[in-house]
């Protein structure tokens, strides 16, 4: 039986011990077989590759992340033998697709962001601290030996696919480098911003200064946000939560209840704290 069966124990983080179980144990068995047919081991190969591709992704998706499958089967030979090699250059094809994909993904998340007409600007300094970790992990994976070794041997194969690719990360180095910057400048809108978030209508006025000085401050040094659009955008996510603020003071029940002085009082709050951002 023990010859027979393999068996253990997986933890609750099921993902990522059948990845671990698949990169340490079975991959490393298949592409150290040789008694198999040339025809077979390409074809399993290629749906290996393709597995731990779609296994990776899923697994690191979970957390947030994106990680790039990297094949190893190129580690121990020669990048001139192996762009020799039409059916390998094929599989690494295939893992250079899966990759733009991903990065893809990635880049066109910014345009979701920008589509949202309810986020705030707590949303906003959170994304780009996400988008910063997210596009520098991508940037240091595209700098790994594995990952340099496959563009020299799809160079040297003259494939059509390292073209697109190699430009697609430069614009990760350019996104990255511009991530980082809006973070370093939203960081300054933090703390007035976390104030506002729990804040009465009454009392949101005294902070509109603070909030439009670190503004203005974002708008003189911010490449990114130096233009007429990406201004206004921020401003609406700051009326946003304005609006989300005075919507927790009014209250429906209260007024088709009878509490006109209480529900007056909230409307006349709501109504001066909305007059002071508009004025502002």
């Amino acid at each position: 039986f023990n010859k027979k069966v393999t068996y253990g124990l997986c933890s609750s983080d099921y993902m990522h011990s059948l990845l671990n179980q698949m990169h340490e144990i079975y991959s490393p068995v298949f592409f150290n077989n040789t008694s198999w047919p040339e025809s077979v081991r390409n074809d399993f190969a290629a749906q290996l590759h393709k597995f731990m591709a779609s296994l990776t992704d899923t697994a690191y998706k979970m957390e947030g992340k994106t990680v790039l499958y990297i094949p190893e089967e190129t580690s121990s030979i020669a990048p001139e033998m192996c762009a020799k090699n039409k059916e390998l250059v094929s599989r690494l094809e295939t893992s250079v697709i899966h990759w733009t994909r991903q990065i893809k993904e990635v880049l066109s998340a910014q345009d979701a962001l920008e589509m949202s007409e309810n986020s705030g600007p707590l949303e906003e300094i959170e994304f780009w601290r996400s988008r910063c970790t997210d596009l520098s992990g991508i940037s240091k994976q595209l700098d790994k030996e594995g990952v340099m070794k496959i563009k020299e041997i799809l160079t040297l194969s003259k494939s059509s696919y390292i073209g697109p690719f190699s430009k697609l990360a430069k614009q990760i180095q350019r996104n990255t480098a511009q991530a980082q910057s809006n973070l370093k400048f939203l960081s300054t809108l933090k703390e007035p911003c976390e104030e506002l978030s729990g804040a009465e209508p009454a009392v949101i006025p005294p902070m509109l200064t603070k909030i439009l000085n670190c503004i203005r401050i974002i708008w003189t040094n911010s490449d990114h946000y130096h233009s007429r659009e990406r201004l206004t955008a921020l401003l609406r996510k700051f009326s946003n939560e304005i609006i989300n603020r005075c919507c927790t003071k009014i209250s429906l029940e209260d007024i088709f209840t009878g509490k006109v002085e209480h529900s007056t009082e909230g409307l006349n709050q709501s109504i001066s704290c909305c007059e002071a951002w508009k004025n502002a």
